[in-house]
């Protein structure tokens, strides 16, 4: 990991107040929520805008109208999963991301093949 590895001045053993903040942190680090590793993100997207060409050649739905949109919306910002520390790098604002699917969820809301990877709506098909 690290080419450069620094030598202890002194050799001692951690004290109890080390060994306590240690704990603490292993114990925040598990209970983080992470992304998806990169690759399975970029896998995510490329599979949703697949799905919108194909749907676009078909003559059906590419985009859901704002309503629906509004709706998926309100069911994300309700979901106790999702993460507001992730800046969406093109709109610069921090954006809700998904720890399931690693998307920025005010944008997918809009995609009609779109699904939540939670199940709690799902792709848009015009009645």
């Amino acid at each position: 990991m690290f080419k450069f590895r620094p030598k202890p001045t002194v050799e001692r053993d951690a004290t109890e107040e080390e060994i306590k903040n240690i704990k603490k942190t292993e114990e925040m680090l598990d209970k983080e929520k992470k992304l998806p590793p990169a690759s399975q993100m970029i896998r995510n997207l490329a599979v949703d805008h697949w799905k919108s060409l194909k749907a676009f050649v078909k003559g059906k739905e590419v985009i859901v109208p704002q309503e629906e949109a509004e709706r998926r919306w309100e069911i994300c910002k309700a979901c106790p999963e999702l993460l507001y520390d992730e800046t969406n790098p093109d709109t610069g604002k921090k954006d809700g991301r998904c720890p399931h699917c690693g998307c920025f969820m005010n944008v997918k809301v809009h995609y009609a093949v779109a699904e939540c990877p939670l199940e709690k709506w799902e792709k848009f098909e015009k009645k």
